[in-house]
């Protein structure tokens, strides 16, 4: 469980990260004296953005998608612990 939740944290941080490349403008945003300023708030309502609006589940903005990454890497998680279980079991 521990693996998961440091997987997980490493997985946003290198989401945060390639959408302020790809889109910009989510977490660091000039203020209104024109200064880069960290938004959070911005950054945290683009993350659950995708649970309220159908638009960002096309398949062109999977890559940008929060839930869809984070859905994928417990899946792929999940997967290769089950396929070390069954590897395991068949050479004890």
């Amino acid at each position: 469980m521990i693996k998961l939740l440091f997987l997980l944290l490493i997985v946003t941080v290198i989401f945060i990260i390639y959408v302020e490349y790809s889109v910009g403008g989510i977490l660091i945003r000039n203020n209104s004296l024109n200064e880069k300023t960290l938004n959070l708030s911005s950054l945290f309502h683009f993350l659950l953005h995708p649970l309220y609006n159908k638009f960002l589940w096309n398949f062109k903005t999977l890559d940008i998608n929060y839930p869809f990454i984070i859905l994928l890497t417990i899946f792929l998680y999940k997967f290769e612990f089950i396929k070390k279980i069954f590897i395991n079991g068949c050479n004890p």
